[in-house]
């Protein structure tokens, strides 16, 4: 279950776009977050960099990042 709070001009917005559809707003929501979420993991496979964008995990060190931008001689040289 999740509750979101929209702005009253864009839950305005939301309902006429299901009532003028006949669809649920759970539909609508599911069908969003899931082309949302496809394309975001597209981008990342299609540029492994931008995976990397706002991540700030620890998960790469500055060395895997610059070899992964740069290539094997980014420390050359």
């Amino acid at each position: 279950m999740l509750s979101v709070r929209l702005p009253e001009d864009l839950e305005a917005q939301f309902s006429a776009y299901c009532a003028a559809r006949h669809l649920r707003k759970s539909q609508v929501v599911q069908t969003a977050l899931r082309r949302l979420l496809s394309e975001e993991t597209a981008q990342a496979e299609a540029d492994p960099f931008l995976a990397l964008v706002g991540s700030g995990n620890g998960r790469y060190s500055t060395e895997d990042i610059m070899h992964m931008s740069r290539g094997e001689d980014w420390n050359q040289p």
